[in-house]
């Protein structure tokens, strides 16, 4: 995924305006989401020109907060998360 494409999706302009019900939240995959993108966030940022550099670092600051949420949420299954963390981290990208 491209730098642009991270920065605009953890940007803070972005704000969505559907609620989700607490107990509805799927955590764990969410949890795999945010895990994934940091590990591409933490590879693309060793290549970016410094202008992205910091935007990647804010985008970065905010996947971890993220990801810290979901690991705490009630539906989150650890175990599991981590389960498919390890059979996709290795896949090539899509993009």
């Amino acid at each position: 995924m491209r730098v642009a494409n991270f920065v605009a999706k953890y940007s803070t302009a972005n704000r969505s305006k559907a609620v989700v019900p607490y107990d509805k939240i799927k955590a764990t995959e969410k949890w795999v989401e945010y895990s994934i993108d940091i590990q591409d966030m933490s590879r693309a940022i060793m290549r970016a020109t410094f202008d992205e550099k910091w935007k990647l670092a804010a985008a970065l600051e905010i996947a971890e907060r993220k990801r810290a949420y979901m690991y705490r949420h009630k539906n989150c299954d650890l175990g599991r998360a981590s389960r498919l963390f390890d059979a996709v981290k290795d896949l090539p990208s899509t993009k």
